[in-house]
């Protein structure tokens, strides 16, 4: 059985983590055995300690804190871990560190993110990750942004998330409606995001305040519809400040951290996502398996899920505040193309961005960066 480490600054509940736990609970005490070394306490621990999934604290104070490389190597000899998995560039740095030191073992990072690095992390990036055995990029966006900043394309393997379909897309009865105080005939429009910069919560609340404030103009004179903008974050504050000060505070709710996000999708009709640059989409995905229709920023690997050639969704270039109102409102008032994108997204799923499929390719990864560093020896 593979003994597979990863390696986490913060224990959080956002994509990285729901990344490791959906590997975790096809793999974990079947195929591998996984283990979780963490800097700093969080909500994520919960879903990992369900699993079983032994936790480890290790202080991890910089990228290049050298103590931290060296408890490192210690951990790997102890627990015989034959794959270090890292998400950031922190803690990949740190285990690049612990094998320059002499720690035996392979290191997969897998780049999570789609941003514009400096030109220092640029250089760097290519000296440290000469050491990476491989890189997952979980989107061709993410593939080619890697090759713009010099990493070998041989080094990248493009490995999709992906969703169990089968969980997601099940008919269960909801609450989320009545909790939230949500008439059954109000059509429920949700998004689920972390309340940061690059998240567009700000682009959004335009969007629906122009929505209400050209109700007439977009067909939508009589419709009647709510917002959950689900998630917490550090500009969740702020976003409450502005949807007060528009006036919207009966048609957009915050729900804040939202424990069974299966529950308020089933009880949703739209799906919406509206950020300024996204590596792929987890929740894009989630919302697609349950059934719901999706319109969403051309935000980068968003354009890889939704599009108009699949015609899985509609896809808008993210600042079009009009364009997204206009493509939201045709959602609200024709039920037949919600259904034409609801079905186009579950098969998409089911083809491409199933956890069947993401599991499977990053196990075969494991073994043949293994193999590969027992015929380096």
């Amino acid at each position: 059985m593979l003994k597979i480490l990863h390696l986490l600054n913060y224990l959080g509940s956002g994509g990285s983590e729901k990344y490791i736990y959906s590997l975790a609970k096809k793999l974990h005490g079947k195929l591998c055995e996984f283990y979780i070394a963490y800097s700093d306490d969080g909500p994520g621990r919960s879903m990992f300690e369900e699993l079983g999934i032994k936790m480890i604290p290790l202080r991890m104070n910089s990228p290049v804190d050298m103590k931290a490389a060296r408890q490192l190597k210690k951990l790997c000899r102890q627990l015989s871990i034959n794959v270090i998995h890292t998400h950031f560039l922190r803690e990949n740095y740190i285990s690049i560190l612990s094998k320059i030191a002499g720690n035996r073992v392979t290191i997969i990072n897998t780049r999570h993110m789609l941003f514009e690095n400096s030109r220092k992390v640029v250089l760097l990036n290519r000296v440290f990750t000469l050491f990476n055995s491989r890189i997952i990029a979980v989107s061709g966006h993410v593939r080619d942004r890697l090759i713009r900043e010099g990493i070998s394309e041989k080094k990248i393997s493009m490995i999709y998330n992906g969703v169990d379909p089968d969980e997601w897309n099940c008919s269960s009865p909801a609450n989320f409606r009545k909790d939230m105080g949500i008439a059954d005939e109000d059509m429920l429009i949700t998004s689920v995001s972390r309340f940061s910069p690059e998240k567009g919560h700000d682009f959004i609340i335009d969007v629906i305040g122009y929505m209400k404030k050209n109700s007439s103009a977009l067909g939508l004179t009589g419709k009647k519809y709510k917002f959950a903008l689900a998630g917490v974050g550090p500009l969740e504050e702020a976003i409450k400040e502005k949807i007060k000060a528009n006036g919207l505070q009966d048609d957009v709710f915050l729900p804040g951290y939202v424990d069974n996000v299966k529950e308020m999708l089933r009880d949703s009709d739209i799906f919406i996502a509206h950020s300024e640059n996204e590596a792929l989409g987890i929740a894009i995905l989630e919302a697609m398996a349950s059934g719901l229709p999706v319109i969403t920023t051309d935000s980068g690997g968003t354009s890889e899920i939704v599009n108009e050639r699949e015609q899985t969704g509609i896809l808008v270039d993210y600042g079009d505040v009009q364009g997204y109102a206009a493509g939201l409102a045709m959602l609200i008032n024709d039920s037949q193309l919600r259904r034409k994108y609801s079905d186009n997204g579950m098969r998409i799923v089911k083809e491409r961005f199933s956890l069947d499929k993401t599991v499977a390719e990053t196990y075969n990864l494991y073994e043949l960066s293994r193999k590969g560093a027992k015929d380096d020896r």
